[in-house]
């Protein structure tokens, strides 16, 4: 099975200027859940996250182990030599921060 390709043409990382790195700042860690909220339904490789992110590769590498100990990211498998990542979706404090994003979405008045 083949993983779906993000555009790498996009012209601005999907963690740049969302609601929940707007609330709790533009922390490295805040982008990669922010990026991994963003592709819910799909797990992702190192690159793909950092690029979601805005982030350098080193610096996914350097928070990644602390977001998986607190629960809040699952590795899932390995592509090649690459791990793959996803939101865990059973941890509560994952589905609270998905739900923040959408209640905070709900506040911001329309442009």
């Amino acid at each position: 099975m083949s993983t779906p390709q993000i555009d790498e043409n996009a012209s601005e990382a999907a963690a740049e200027g969302t609601v929940l790195t707007d609330v709790l700042g533009p922390h490295a860690k805040v982008k990669i859940l922010v990026a991994l909220l963003s592709e819910n339904d799909r797990d992702l490789n190192p690159t793909d996250v950092s690029r979601l992110a805005g982030i350098d590769r080193s610096t996914f590498y350097e928070h990644i182990d602390d977001l998986v100990a607190y629960g809040v990211v699952e590795r899932t498998r390995t592509v090649g030599n690459s791990q793959m990542y996803r939101i865990n979706r059973d941890n509560p404090a994952a589905e609270d921060l998905a739900q923040l994003e959408w209640d905070l979405l709900d506040c911001v008045p329309e442009a």
